[in-house]
């Protein structure tokens, strides 16, 4: 038996949306549930919505809160989990009634976490969405998922959601409630790398809702630097474990985002002079640790190189690095 799964979602203000989310997590194939709702100070009546449902259905619980941020509000919901298992959903999105059961499924083999495919929604679009059970599972350890995800930045290993975990990882471990954008960057390389076994199944069983508001979440603001603390955290997390190839690796990414974020910041006429010159000073000490590196694991030598060049553009001719790697783009 696998046991109790929590679902953990957060909600703020979607009345518009929740109804959907929670009844497909109630549809579940996968019966043995614990629905934790979150209902972080909405105003909108998200709360009577969440409270209406959990009078039907028994597995359904709401926790009220002050408005404390998403990452407050997942923190609570892990602090209320009573599950051998723990997955995420957010409020806007919703998942195939397989999506418990075939995770489930491919992570028996002894792996801590398991890995789903998503699908692209845009609002108002639910109904075209094509759910699929996957026809492969492919299992790879922690460490291996770490150097995809710094070699690629594939968005299925930093996003919460479109898995499932053991509980267990989450034991002394949760998310910076002082962070507002990335949040789930500061976690995922934990989490991944304290996995010996993780299974990516080839299935679509997540529909990633494009509203209005994740939209504009997308959007540039100085927020969004907190990003850059995310991905230098994962240099320190490396570091400690004496992990030199994933270190080199992530000094890599992190040096290339903090460049991204200076040309960005440049591009959009930024008049913050103190957050310039904190880009500034990040860009010269991510490039002095960065250079020394002589080869990545991730990468042959052709394109090690080309990386080494990257960096050299971006720490002694920003311009040109903005217009071969940032072009039009205004987001990080």
């Amino acid at each position: 038996m696998n046991g109790l799964v929590t679902i953990i979602v957060p909600v703020y203000n979607m009345r518009a949306y929740i109804s959907r989310c929670v009844r497909s997590l109630t549809c579940q194939t996968y019966p043995d549930l614990q629905i934790v709702l979150v209902d972080d100070g909405s105003t909108d009546g998200s709360g009577d919505i969440c409270d209406a449902i959990a009078g039907k259905d028994a597995r359904v619980e709401v926790v009220h809160r002050a408005n404390v941020g998403v990452s407050a509000a997942r923190n609570i919901g892990l602090e209320c989990a009573r599950g051998l298992w723990v997955a995420f959903v957010d409020a806007d999105d919703f998942v195939s009634p397989f999506y418990i059961e075939d995770l489930l499924s491919a992570a028996h083999d002894g792996c801590e976490i398991a890995i789903c495919s998503f699908a692209w929604v845009l609002n108002g679009n639910e109904k075209d969405v094509s759910f699929r059970r996957g026809d492969s599972i492919r299992r790879i350890t922690g460490r291996e998922a770490c150097v995809s995800r710094f070699g690629k930045a594939l968005p299925l290993y930093n996003r919460c959601w479109g898995k499932i975990y053991q509980a267990q990882l989450w034991e002394d471990l949760r998310y910076p409630e002082d962070k507002t954008i990335g949040e789930d960057i500061f976690v995922s390389h934990t989490l991944l790398y304290r996995a010996r076994h993780i299974a990516i199944t080839d299935g679509v069983l997540y529909a990633y809702v494009q509203t209005p508001g994740s939209i504009m979440r997308g959007a540039f603001s100085l927020r969004r630097l907190d990003a850059l603390d995310a991905w230098q955290e994962a240099v320190r997390l490396f570091s400690e474990a004496g992990d030199r190839e994933l270190e080199r690796i992530a000094r890599r990414v992190y040096c290339s985002r903090v460049f991204d974020a200076r040309c960005i910041c440049k591009k959009l006429n930024l008049k913050d002079r103190e957050t310039l010159s904190m880009l500034r000073r990040r860009a010269v000490t991510a490039y002095r640790e960065a250079k020394p590196v002589g080869g990545y694991i991730d990468s042959p030598s052709y394109m090690t190189a080309a990386y080494k060049l990257k960096l050299f553009l971006g720490r002694w001719c920003p311009p040109l690095y903005a217009y071969l790697f940032i072009g039009k783009r205004t987001g990080l």
